[in-house]
Formats: C-alpha cells, structure tokens, sequence
C-alpha cells in the first residue's frame, strides 16, 4: 500500500498542509517557551512577594487587620474559609496548567481555579496560616472549548482548502499541456497553447510545446505526402508491366503468370501502404451491429471457398466506423488465411462486459517478442508463419481497434495456431487513433 500520492496535485498540497501544520507546531512550542513560561513565572514571583509581605505584616498589624483591610479592596478577594473556594475537581486542572507557578511557590503552595466571585486563581500557602487570596484571571471562560477546537482544527483545514485551490489553479496549465500532448500523439489537431500569461516556467515549456508540435505536424505531412506519391506513382509502371505481361503469355505462358502474380502482390502492398496512410477522420460514425460488419467480411471470404467456422452471438449496437472495421476484419482473416494452414475460427459474444471478437488459426505460433513486434508498422512474423505482405495489416488492425477504444491481443493457442482477440467498450465515445506514423518517427 502506497501511503504517498501519486498525482503531483495531491502531493503539492499535502505538502503544503503539512508546512502550515508543522509552522502552527512550531508557534505553538514558542509560544509556550518563550511567552507563557516567562509570564507565568514573573507572575509566581510577584505572587511569592505578595504572600512574603502578607505574612510580614500579619505579624506586625495582627492577622485579622490585614485581612479586613485586604477585604476592602474591589479587585483582592480573601477569605479563610475554604468553602469559598473552588472545589477539589480544579485542582487537577490547576496543577497542569499552572505547574510553573507552583516550581517557583514551591510544592507546599495549593492552587485552584475557579469562576467565583470572579473567575480567577485561589492561592494558599503555610506562610498565609490558612488564608485564601484570589487573583482575577480577566480573559478566564472566554477561551471557550468550542473557539480553540475551531481554531487548533480550522487552521489546518483552511490552509489545506487554500492550498489545493492555490495548486489546482497552478497545476491546470500542467492538465491543459498534458491533454494537448496526449491529442497530439493520437494524431489530432491540437491549438497552440497559450504563450500570453501565467508563469514564465509554464511560458517557456507552452512555447517549446507549440514548436514541437509544429515539427512533429510538419513531419507527418512530409511522409504522408511521400508515402501517398509513392504508392499512387507506382501504379502506373506496374499497371504497363501487367498489360505487358499478358501480352507476352503466349510466348512463356508459366513465366507471365509468375511476373502477374508478382505485380498483384506489388500492387497488394500498395494498397496497404495507402490503407496505413489513411486515419479514418473522414469516415463518418453511425451506430451498428458489429456483427453485420463481421459477416459481410465473411461471405466475402467464403464465395473464395475459404474453410471457415463463423459463429455470431447477439451484441449491443455501438458507434463504429464501418469501412475502417470491414478493413480490420479483413486484414485479420487474411492473415489467417495466409499462415493458418487449415480450418479458420472466428466468433463473436460479450465477456466481462465487452465484446470480444476472435480469429484463430492452426498454423504455427510466435513468441511473445514476436507477437508484440507485429503491431509496428513493417514488422512481420517468423519465417515459419511466412514474409509476404507489407508489414503494415496488424499495425493497421491496432489501429482502428485504438480508434474505437478497443484493445487487441494475439495468443498461442493449445494445439498449435494463433487466435486474435479483438475488444470494444460496449459505450464510449470514438477518438482518433494514435498516428500510424509514430513508429517509424
């Protein structure tokens, strides 16, 4: 379990909080050392002037005398009966609150607190033969429990709201830079960030952001455009090879269907080639059955005489992008056809609250390194498994899966072969796919 956040914000202002708790400490330690101790004792020291000079002058003037005229005074409370004093419940109280007074009166002196006649402090000592004396206490009771609960509480409260408004406000140009960074490395357009106000730290990383961006911009258009000129410059050669090629057939008929075949699988990798340049943005969105996707790319394969087992539960309806999902489906089944060396398997149904779409095979299986490499544009599998393609079908099946917030997956299966496991949310909105580009940047 970890006890520390991880998201800066909290940090910050955890951080901050305890600063203000550990500040409130702080005061309080000096407060007590060097403001209430100091005060106390020179009171304790007045007080023992007091008691010394009481008993002085009760043995001079008599005992009685000095108390009368002690008694006259409005602001000096006497008396030598101890039921006018505070109850024994205070003294307990008194001797934590005031054990610095009795250091200096010595532990012989008995202190109580008390609120009659006047809240105050009640002091007797064997020097006063048995005489109480009252010291008015003037800010005594206006310590209320409730205003130092708010006050020892409500500090760090308010300092810990203050701190997460004063971070939240800090942090947001952080949020706003972070979102614009994720937007730009799934390939959408993203606005320059605001170079105007805020701090010069934030000023300097949005400036170098925003020259980023246009780089990485500058760069996707560049090879886009040289990928696009490539693949549609090409076709026009290998279209005058086929034509030429059929043309010579009855010379080396075996020859010609061997270069026609071979112009086919040129003509294949284009197609891929311009598949992978395409993002999907200028598709539109419409609401559908998956499996009605999935079944026109089946019947498809199936008029070509393809062995395959389709077996299609009922879905929930979800946003899609039919042409991109139909080219998915494709590049999956072609794959399988092409290494599968047998029967293909290829389901539909909802698990664990999303639907889960699979095509498997019986030709030979990969490593993990191997499986997790074809989702790279380029890549291809093992020798075992065949190198005719472009590399690009699983790149482009990652692809439109990560368009519709999917997930995709390729296992072993127990047997021999390969399956190819396809999720989608049953809810969610689609987001442009991470650009295809970014792997070969």
């Amino acid at each position: 379990m970890k006890l520390v956040p991880q998201s800066s914000f909290w940090r910050t202002v955890i951080m901050v909080w305890l600063a203000v708790l550990i500040t409130q400490v702080f005061f309080l330690i000096f407060a007590y050392y060097y403001l209430f101790l100091p005060g106390v004792q020179q009171t304790a020291h007045v007080v023992m002037l007091e008691i010394d000079t009481i008993e002085a002058s009760s043995r001079i003037a008599g005992r009685d005398q000095i108390l009368e005229a002690l008694s006259r005074h409005e602001n000096i409370h006497v008396t030598d009966n101890e039921d006018q004093v505070a109850g024994a419940d205070s003294v307990d109280f008194a001797s934590r609150f005031f054990a610095p007074m009795r250091d200096v009166l010595g532990p012989e002196t008995t202190l109580r607190v008390g609120s009659l006649p006047q809240p105050g402090l009640w002091i007797t000592h064997p020097k006063l033969q048995g005489v109480w004396i009252h010291y008015p206490l003037q800010n005594w009771g206006k310590y209320e429990g409730w205003i130092v609960s708010v006050w020892a509480l409500g500090t760090p409260l308010f300092a810990f709201v203050i701190a997460a408004l004063f971070v939240r406000q800090l942090n947001r140009p952080l949020k706003r830079l972070a979102t614009a960074a994720s937007r730009i490395g799934r390939g959408e357009p993203v606005a320059n960030l605001s170079v105007e106000s805020g701090p010069s730290e934030i000023i300097a990383v949005n400036k170098a952001f925003n020259k980023m961006r246009k780089s990485l911009q500058q760069a996707t258009r560049e090879r886009a455009l040289l990928l696009a000129g490539i693949s549609h410059d090409l076709r026009t050669p290998l279209t005058r090879m086929r034509l030429t090629a059929e043309l010579l057939s009855a010379t080396d008929p075996e020859l010609t269907e061997g270069m026609v075949r071979d112009i086919e699988d040129m003509d294949a990798i284009l197609d891929q080639f311009i598949a992978f340049i395409r993002d999907g943005n200028d598709e539109d969105t419409e609401v559908g059955d998956l499996n009605e996707v999935i079944q026109e790319v089946v019947s498809q394969y199936e008029a070509d005489g393809v062995d395959l087992t389709c077996t299609l539960n009922d879905l929930p309806e979800i946003s899609l992008k039919r042409l991109s999902l139909k080219r998915m489906f494709m590049n999956l089944l072609g794959n399988a056809v092409r290494h599968g060396g047998g029967k293909i398997e290829l389901a539909s149904g909802l698990q664990d609250g999303e639907i889960l779409v699979s095509v498997a095979d019986r030709g030979p299986g990969l490593t993990e390194e191997e499986m997790q490499a074809l989702f790279q544009p380029f890549a291809r599998g093992d020798e075992s498994r065949g190198t005719k393609g472009s590399g690009l079908g699983l790149a482009i099946v990652k692809r439109i899966v990560d368009m519709h917030h999917g997930r995709v997956e390729l296992k072993n299966r127990e047997g021999g072969g390969l399956i190819a496991l396809v999720y989608f949310p049953v809810t969610g909105q689609l987001v442009p796919p991470d650009s295809m580009l970014s792997g070969i940047r």
